[in-house]
């Protein structure tokens, strides 16, 4: 007798095939069978006029502390993620060292990593997986290294290039970090101390990652005017180290540069037919979700959070600084000035006093506190020693669309847990995709979306025996109802469950039975596996 059987169910199989009719059979945390199954199981599901498919891979999260905080992973588990990729954006919380600059790291990160008190207890990345694994989370996980973590520990939040004995420290730590099963190198080009590297460096430090081939994946340095000349900084990085090159959330921002993604997807493909792997991934929504810290020029942050406020106290200081964002610096990302401070929405702060202004646009919120807009900014980061958590209308739908329909994009929620207003990607990325984009608009198929969310994802990130449904691969199984299948979270509400998801299993057991939280908690950590 089999521990679990699902019959009747259409099976895709996560590999961009076409679906069929059939049951599949679970033996402890294996799929052990698939097409029509005599023997009977222990729990035996109706899968009649169901969707059967691997459990959905999120390629893109911050979920790394709260994998320790909310171990239970109900907001994945609802919308049937049941593997997680960690330290996206340079922002990854192993391997860390006892430096004063981990703490300012730690503020600046705070907004994107949510639980800014949690205590980082561990070092290295080995020590790290075997915290998250020791509190049980019901999802699988994986991480990426940051390079952002590994500049703040060597280097602290200095603006300069690392000296020789400085790289080869960032480097070694990699190297360690890979030797245990970490997937590659992220960065974030945009946030410190990560903006304050060149090419030199991160080839540098991709030639560790192509050592043990791993990924490369990378917030741009510039998603507005300077996303093609971005793409093509990574695309340098691919070529002169050979690493494989991923996009994170492949978008533009601003009207104005709408139609860019064109040009970036074909630098892709052409460099695609160069020989170096190239992949991308977005979530479906319009809006982002960042750090309000991220939107200031980066010399302000030169040295850390602590600098930073301090700089923001000097009225000369100020002056300059609001000059730069006004009239812009050559080469940086401007965003302020592209999408404009009506589409920046404060969701999050740390302090009671400021909460009332959670949800409404700095531009309103300035107008509330009777205060130029750009000095109303400078003394909320103050007040909130840096700490804010931002919306950002970012996008629009025709690239969105052209970036999802590419052949080598997969989905990632890019989900964060700051404050008491999230962004409903973290509640509602999967469902939407096959809702919206999939039956709705149909600019995907079903067995299209599925791949980009399950088996593409595996073999992009080096998963091994996740991602499809396969016998004698780990049993991480969705049903869903293809009819009732819908994200239910919105920005006015972004902490609803989506509907659809019937049942989630993780790792042969059911986290989600009947539409309801079960309570287990199967997730195990993933070590890249060789391609």
């Amino acid at each position: 007798m089999f521990d679990l059987v699902i019959r009747n169910g259409t099976i895709i199989d996560g590999s961009g095939k076409d679906g069929f009719i059939g049951d599949i059979a679970v033996q402890d945390e294996s799929i052990v069978g698939i097409g029509r199954i005599e023997e009977q199981g222990i729990i035996e599901i109706d899968g009649t006029g169901m969707i059967v498919c691997p459990g959905f891979i999120d390629a893109h999260t911050h979920s790394d502390l709260s994998l320790l905080e909310r171990p239970e992973c109900s907001e994945k588990i609802t919308q049937g993620v049941t593997t997680e990729i960690l330290g996206n954006c340079g922002f990854s919380v192993a391997p860390i060292a006892k430096v004063p600059a981990v703490q300012s790291f730690r503020s600046y990160s705070g907004p994107v990593l949510g639980y800014p008190n949690r205590e980082w207890s561990w070092e290295s990345y080995s020590d790290y997986l075997s915290t998250v694994a020791a509190a049980k989370p019901a999802v699988n996980f994986a991480s990426l290294i940051g390079h952002g973590t590994l500049r703040a520990v060597v280097m602290g939040f200095d603006n300069r290039k690392p000296t020789e004995q400085e790289l080869e420290r960032m480097a070694a730590l990699l190297d360690e970090s890979m030797q245990q099963g970490a997937l590659g190198l992220s960065t974030g080009l945009v946030y410190v101390p990560g903006t304050y590297s060149d090419e030199d460096e991160l080839i540098a430090l991709a030639r560790v990652v192509v050592s043990h081939g791993g990924i490369y994946a990378t917030h741009l340095r510039n998603q507005a005017d300077g996303l093609v000349d971005s793409v093509e900084e990574t695309i340098r990085v691919g070529m002169q180290s050979g690493v494989a090159i991923h996009i994170s959330h492949h978008k533009t921002v601003g009207e104005r540069n709408q139609g860019l993604v064109h040009q970036t997807l074909s630098l892709l493909d052409e460099t695609m037919e160069k020989g170096i792997f190239t992949s991308s991934d977005m979530y479906p929504y319009l809006s982002g979700s960042t750090t309000m810290a991220a939107l200031l020029p980066a010399w302000l942050l030169e040295g850390g959070i602590d600098r930073m406020i301090e700089r923001l106290s000097d009225p000369q200081i100020r002056k300059r600084a609001a000059n730069d964002i006004e009239l812009g610096i050559e080469g940086w990302e401007n965003r302020l000035e592209v999408i404009g401070f009506h589409n920046v929405i404060v969701n999050s702060f740390q302090t009671e006093a400021n909460k009332k202004f959670q949800g409404l646009s700095l531009k309103e919120v300035a107008q509330l506190r009777d205060e130029a807009v750009l000095e109303c900014m400078f003394n909320l980061l103050i007040e909130e020693n840096g700490e804010i958590n931002v919306l950002l209308k970012n996008s629009t739908e025709a690239d969105l669309q052209e970036v999802l329909r590419h052949p080598r994009t997969v989905v990632g929620s890019d989900g964060l847990f700051s404050g008491d207003t999230p962004h409903p990607r973290l509640y509602g990325t999967f469902p939407r995709v096959l809702h919206r984009y999939a039956a709705e608009l149909n600019a995907l198929s079903l067995t299209e979306a599925i791949h980009k969310m399950t088996g593409l994802t595996s073999e992009i990130f080096h998963l091994g025996k996740v991602g499809f449904l396969r016998s004698g691969f780990r049993a991480d199984i969705v049903v869903f109802d293809p009819q009732e299948i819908k994200d239910l979270a919105t920005f006015e509400h972004p902490k609803v469950f989506s509907s659809g998801i019937k049942h989630v299993v993780v790792g042969g057991k059911l986290a989600l039975q009947d539409g309801s939280i079960t309570g287990v908690r199967n997730g195990c950590a993933l070590i890249r596996q060789s391609s």
